[in-house]
């Protein structure tokens, strides 16, 4: 039979609320008494209840993250390094997919605050009005992931999207290759999409390359979105000789779709993507990509977030990550750089 808060107080000779004072934290104890407390616990092995200690201390000790979908790599990676950071704190996560509806993502939110989260980590691919209303009503400690936001009291964890497709970008043009395609996310989509296409026409712009909309094409961030969009971009007279591709899945669906072509990668046409996920070191060829520091992403939301919870001082909200360009097999066809752009 379990051990009872009664037991331990009776053990340690002190009342039944020093004991709660010291599971809680919630009042100053001596050091001694605190020590006679947690002596009384680990013999008796006493595990204290998770639904008493919150209504006491009123946290339930319990994170809402709200993702695109669990499923893609990207996220699952990202969920891995918050649940390390979380469950190493003491809370635990609640994980709800949105399917990357705005409605759903309302909902989802609502829903948390219902179920008296602590605190939200939120992952969408653009941030709304109806978002922003949520959390200045709401005041929820939130944590957002891959989008910022000026609004008081907000963490935002990101890259810089713009800045590192430009970078990928500026290195196929600077190998010599002067038609260089895209296929890009949706434009309503401000970082992994918007942000990441006008960094590529911009490294475009720099290097003299007049922007040719027939080497562009749009997906929604998935395998088969890469696969059916190069399909296009090969049935035109003059397929690209380079082709940076906004996120890894759409890319391995791009490669597949080359070499299904009769095409070879890189001898043909290189391929770049974004994101590296770890399948991303696996795949044949082996994928070059502009690597995003997933999971350090979702340990940062993590603590941020906790160390807004419980009160302490936070020393940037904003929080812009570095990137760094990972050369593989995908894009030694014409010579490899192996330094990355800065």
């Amino acid at each position: 039979m379990d051990a009872t808060i009664g037991q331990v107080a009776k053990k340690a000779g002190v009342s039944k609320a020093t004991v709660s004072r010291v599971l809680n934290d919630s009042k100053p104890v001596s050091k001694d008494t605190r020590l006679k407390v947690l002596e009384a616990i680990k013999e008796l092995n006493f595990k204290p209840n998770p639904a008493a200690r919150s209504l006491v201390s009123k946290k339930s000790r319990t994170i809402g993250v709200v993702v695109t979908d669990i499923a893609n790599l990207f996220v699952s990676v990202l969920v891995k390094g918050i649940e390390e950071i979380a469950h190493s704190s003491g809370y635990n996560i609640f994980i709800c997919n949105s399917h990357g509806s705005p409605e759903k993502e309302i909902d989802l939110l609502m829903m948390l605050k219902d179920k008296r989260v602590d605190g939200i980590i939120f992952l969408t691919s653009n941030l709304l009005k109806e978002h922003k209303s949520f959390f200045a009503i709401s005041y929820l400690p939130a944590a957002l992931v891959n989008v910022s936001c000026n609004q008081n009291r907000l963490i935002g964890i990101r890259i810089d999207n713009y800045r590192a497709a430009f970078d990928m970008t500026s290195y196929f043009l600077e190998k010599g290759y002067t038609r260089v395609g895209m296929i890009r996310g949706s434009l309503a989509d401000q970082y992994t999409g918007r942000d990441r296409f006008v960094g590529y026409w911009d490294a475009l712009d720099k290097h003299g390359i007049v922007y040719d909309e027939e080497l562009v094409k749009t997906g929604s961030l998935e395998t088969i979105d890469g696969y059916l969009a190069t399909k296009l971009l090969l049935g035109k007279n003059a397929y690209p000789e380079a082709l940076f591709v906004a996120c890894d899945l759409m890319a391995f669906g791009a490669i597949k779709a080359i070499i299904d072509h009769g095409l070879r990668v890189p001898g043909d046409i290189e391929v770049a993507g974004f994101d590296d996920v770890p399948m991303a070191s696996y795949y044949h060829p082996t994928l070059t990509t502009v690597r995003q520091p997933i999971e350090e992403m979702g340990r940062l939301a993590s603590e941020k977030l906790i160390r807004l919870i419980e009160g302490d001082d936070i020393d940037r909200w904003e929080v812009v990550l570095p990137h760094k360009i990972i050369f593989r097999d995908s894009t030694a066809g014409k010579g490899r750089v192996e330094k990355p752009i800065v």
